[in-house]
Formats: C-alpha cells, sequence, structure tokens
C-alpha cells in the first residue's frame, strides 16, 4: 500500500499531540514486538526522545513494515474505548481514516477493522491480510464430479458455458458473505473466509451452492445431464501470500483430503472444527461420519421432505 506524505504527516502529528512517548511505545508494541525505540532512533538511552521525533520514528516504522491500516485500527480502538482505563482522544483521526478511505478501504464498525470498499476491486486478502503473516482462515473446496467424462462427452463450447456458470454460482455465493476466490482451475477451486462467524459463512454458502445448482440443472443447464460437485469445509491456520500457487499449508492440504476422499457427489462435507461452530439450528442438517482414526466428518446434502 502507498502512504502518501499527507497520511505520514497526519499519523505523525496524532501522535505527537495527543499522547507522552511512553504510550506512543506501548501502542507501538500491540504491532512490533519488543519495540526499541532508542535502537530505531539511535537516541542514547540516558536521553529522553523529543515527543516530535518519536512519533516521527514510530510513524517511520509502522509505514516501512506496512503495518499502518493495523495501527489506525488501534488508534481507533483506543479513542473509542481508552488505553489501560484512561480516555485519550486521538487528534486529527477523521482526517487519517479519510486518507485510507481514499485508498479504497473502510472501516466496518462490525468487525472492528477496515476492508476493502464494496465497489472497489476485490483482492483475495481482502485489502488487509499481510505476506507471510499467519491466519486463522476457513476454507472451501469446490470439485465437478467427473469432469474427465464430461470434457470427452461434450463439445468445447458447451463445457466452457457450463463451467463458467458454475463458477458463477461459487463466485456469488462466496462473495456475498465476503469470502474470496483463491483459486480455480476450470473444474474446481478454492474460496477463503476470514472475518467474524468465518464457519457458519462457508457453510452457509455451500449449503446456497447446492440449492442454486439443484435450480440450475433443472432450469438452466446446457449439458444433457445434471452437473455434480463436491464441497468440503475446513478451517484452520494459513500463512497468507499472494502467490496462491507457492502457497504451502496443511489447512488446504487437508481440505482438498475431505473432498476427495470423504465428499459424495452433490455433498457438502465439513470438518469436526466447522461442524462445532454451527450451533443448534445448522448442526441437525448434518449427518457424521466416522472416519479413519476415530474421527468424524459431517455430511450434508439437498433432501426431498417425506
Amino acid at each position: 500500500m502507498r502512504i502518501s506524505t499527507r497520511l505520514q504527516r497526519l499519523l505523525t502529528d496524532a501522535l505527537s499531540h495527543s499522547m507522552p512517548v511512553h504510550t506512543m511505545i506501548r501502542i507501538a508494541r500491540q504491532i512490533m514486538q519488543n519495540y526499541d525505540i532508542y535502537e530505531r532512533s539511535g537516541f542514547p538511552p540516558n536521553i529522553p526522545i523529543p515527543t516530535i521525533d518519536a512519533a516521527r520514528q514510530i510513524t517511520h516504522d509502522v509505514i516501512e513494515e506496512n503495518l499502518v491500516v493495523q495501527f489506525v485500527e488501534i488508534l481507533i480502538d483506543i479513542y473509542e474505548n481508552g488505553l489501560m482505563g484512561r480516555n485519550i482522544s486521538i487528534r486529527f483521526l477523521p482526517q487519517i481514516i479519510k486518507e485510507l478511505e481514499a485508498l479504497g478501504l473502510i472501516y466496518d464498525d462490525e468487525y472492528k477493522m477496515f476492508i476493502e470498499k464494496s465497489d472497489m476491486k476485490r483482492t483475495i486478502g481482502w485489502g488487509v491480510l499481510q505476506e507471510n503473516n499467519i491466519y486463522e482462515l476457513t476454507f472451501m473446496c469446490i470439485d465437478i464430479v467427473n469432469n474427465s467424462e464430461l470434457v470427452r462427452k461434450y463439445p468445447k463450447k458447451d463445457i466452457t458455458l457450463a463451467y463458467s456458470d458454475i463458477r458463477e454460482i461459487f463466485k456469488y455465493n462466496v462473495e456475498k458473505r465476503n469470502g474470496r476466490i483463491w483459486e480455480w482451475e476450470g473444474d474446481g477451486g478454492i474460496a477463503a473466509f476470514y472475518f467474524q462467524d468465518k464457519n457458519i459463512k462457508a457453510v452457509l454458502s455451500g449449503i446456497d451452492i447446492l440449492l442454486e445448482l439443484f435450480l440450475y440443472n433443472q432450469l438452466h443447464g446446457v449439458l444433457d445431464e445434471a452437473i455434480q460437485i463436491r464441497l468440503s469445509v475446513h478451517t484452520g491456520p494459513c500463512q497468507f501470500t499472494y502467490n496462491i500457487q507457492s502457497m504451502q499449508s496443511d489447512t488446504i492440504d487437508k481440505l482438498k483430503e475431505l473432498e476427495t476422499k470423504y465428499t459424495p457427489p452433490d455433498h457438502l462435507v465439513i470438518s469436526p472444527g466447522v461442524y462445532y461452530d454451527m450451533g443448534s439450528k445448522l448442526e441437525h442438517f448434518f449427518l457424521s461420519e466416522s472416519i479413519a482414526g476415530g474421527n468424524y466428518v459431517y455430511r450434508y446434502s439437498l433432501q426431498w421432505e417425506n
């Protein structure tokens, strides 16, 4: 993210006009562990650092480490809730927020963080995930059943159109709950969910996808047979990188294993970590199945009522 000179100046002024040096350092250490302003600035430890110099140094370091968004989120939290039982009025905070909005971000009061504006280009990191940081994410995998047979059986133009329709169904239902498609390979892909209730949102997206695919096959399908899919959802830590092809993630590996080994056609299968977050209203839609090692998976499919 490119930080303007104006935003840099506003951050410096906000710190220097709102708090003493020791408070600035306390805040900086919330996102930069073991932050040592003397080491960073070159000031001798026995000489008090002037307020303006401390503010400039902390602003510089936050920008250098690409932590401006997280730093402003902390300033907003302090403005709203105080720090260590003390109310702190953060000067120039509205102007700082406007500068971030000009960069395509908006502060979400529900999530208490900046996210991409809905009318801006969507990125796989929601505009907030940092390269090489580890995040708790929920992933959903989709795979078109019998892809090879379908490709051999039908004309290329029909397959292209049908698979494009499936991708749009997947994309729409993922993004309407603020998920992001991380990968698409023609016959399937992976989506990620990050914010509050990410497990529930991923599962609801999967249920909607199965329902919409059923209606598509009945009313709009371009092939002479129904297209079947497999959906799986798993949650866990993942080291984020914008280069998805180079990403190494045990969580994504387990997601793919869940889909290939334990998911029948036209089913959504979720791991225990996702299931236990569902709550009673959603749990009863899933059937448990014992798998290797005494573990369980939980399956959902569309059913006709008796």
